[in-house]
C-alpha cells in the first residue's frame, strides 16, 4: 500500500438516478467503518456545472492552491513544467444528435494505443506548425505545450463525457486566441476523417476519433508540492461506469474499491497511529472526514445513506456523506 495519507475518491456519488440507486444496497465495511470513526473537518458544494470537478477542487485544495473559477493547470503540474502553458489533448468522439452533442472518451471508443499513436503522428506536423508541441508518452492523453495553451475555459473531459456539450461549451468568438486553437482542433477532425485507423474502426462498427478535447490547460506557476510529494492522491476507479452511467459496473467498482483498497488503508491507518483524512466527492461537491486514531472517542455513528426512503418518483437524494 502506497503510504498517501489523503484519499480522493472521484464520482463517489453522482447525479444519475440508476447510481443513486444502488447506494443503498451496497456492502462497503470498510467506508462505513471508515466514516463511524472519523469527524467530517471540511466540505463545499459549488454546484454541478462548475469548470473545476469536485475531486479536483478538492484535491486542489490539498495542494495548497488558491480557489479559482478558471481550470486549474494541471498538464503543467503534472509534468512539471512551472511557467509554460500546457494542457492535455484528449482523442475522443463528438456523437451528434439532433439537438446536442454526446463526447465519448477514449475508454468508450476502445481506442488501443497503436491507433492513437498514429493518429497523433498524423497530426503532429500540422500541430508544431501552429506552436504547439507534442510531449509525453500516454497513448490517449497528449501532453502538449504552446502559447494557445495558456488559458482555455473548458472543463475536464471527466466533467462532460457522455454529457450534452451545449451545457458546457462558452462561446469563444471575442477570444482571438481560443478561435486559433479551435481552428487546430479543426484541423485534427478534417485530417483523421478518412485516416486508415478511422477506416478500419468504421469497418468494425466502433465510433470514430473526430476530434481533440483539451483539458487541464494553463500555466503552473511552480507552486506546491510535486505530484510525487503530493499529500493525497485521487481515485477515478469510479469514473469510468459513473459517466457512462453504469450503475451493475460502478457498484462493482465501489465494492472492489472498498474491499481491496480502503479496508487494507484503514487498517493500515490505524495501525500507524497517525491522522488520515477521506474525501468523497460528487458531481455538486465533496466532502472530508479526518480519522485520528490518537483521538479519545470517535463521534457517534450515522448512517452513510438518508433515512428514510425518498418516495417514488420523488427528485434523487445524494447519500449525507456528501451532502450534495
Amino acid at each position: 500500500m502506497p503510504t498517501v495519507r489523503h484519499w480522493i475518491i472521484a464520482h463517489a456519488c453522482a447525479d444519475d438516478p440508476a447510481l443513486l440507486a444502488e447506494l443503498p444496497t451496497l456492502a462497503l465495511p470498510a467506508l462505513q467503518r471508515w466514516l463511524a470513526l472519523a469527524p467530517v473537518v471540511g466540505e463545499a458544494l459549488h454546484g454541478p456545472h462548475t469548470l473545476n470537478a469536485p475531486h479536483e477542487q478538492a484535491l486542489a485544495r490539498a495542494l495548497g492552491w488558491p480557489e479559482q473559477v478558471d481550470p486549474y493547470p494541471w498538464a503543467g503540474w503534472h509534468a512539471q513544467r512551472p511557467g509554460a502553458p500546457c494542457a492535455w489533448l484528449v482523442p475522443c468522439h463528438w456523437h451528434a444528435s439532433l439537438d446536442h452533442m454526446v463526447v465519448l472518451p477514449p475508454e468508450a471508443l476502445q481506442l488501443d494505443a497503436n491507433e492513437a499513436r498514429a493518429l497523433r503522428e498524423a497530426w503532429a506536423p500540422y500541430a508544431a506548425s501552429e506552436g504547439l508541441e507534442l510531449l509525453g508518452d500516454e497513448p490517449t492523453r497528449w501532453l502538449a505545450r504552446g502559447a494557445l495553451l495558456a488559458r482555455w475555459p473548458v472543463p475536464s473531459l471527466a466533467r462532460v463525457a457522455h454529457r450534452r456539450l451545449q451545457t458546457w461549451w462558452d462561446d469563444h468568438s471575442d477570444d482571438p486566441v481560443a478561435r486559433r486553437l479551435l481552428r487546430v482542433l479543426e484541423e485534427a477532425q478534417m485530417l483523421w476523417h478518412d485516416h486508415p485507423v478511422n477506416e478500419a474502426r468504421r469497418a468494425r462498427g466502433l465510433p470514430t476519433v473526430n476530434a481533440l478535447w483539451v483539458e487541464g490547460a494553463g500555466v503552473w506557476s511552480g507552486q506546491g508540492p510535486s505530484p510525487a510529494e503530493a499529500p493525497a492522491r485521487v481515485w477515478h476507479d469510479l469514473t469510468p461506469a459513473a459517466l457512462a452511467g453504469d450503475a451493475a459496473a460502478w457498484r462493482d467498482a465501489w465494492q472492489r474499491l472498498d474491499q481491496e483498497h480502503l479496508g487494507p488503508w484503514l487498517q493500515a491507518a490505524l495501525d500507524d497511529g497517525q491522522p488520515h483524512w477521506l474525501t468523497l466527492c460528487g458531481e455538486r461537491g465533496w466532502r472530508c472526514w479526518r480519522l485520528d486514531p490518537g483521538s479519545a472517542a470517535p463521534p457517534p455513528r450515522r448512517r452513510w445513506w438518508p433515512w428514510p426512503r425518498r418516495a417514488p418518483n420523488a427528485q434523487p437524494t445524494s447519500p449525507w456523506w456528501i451532502g450534495l
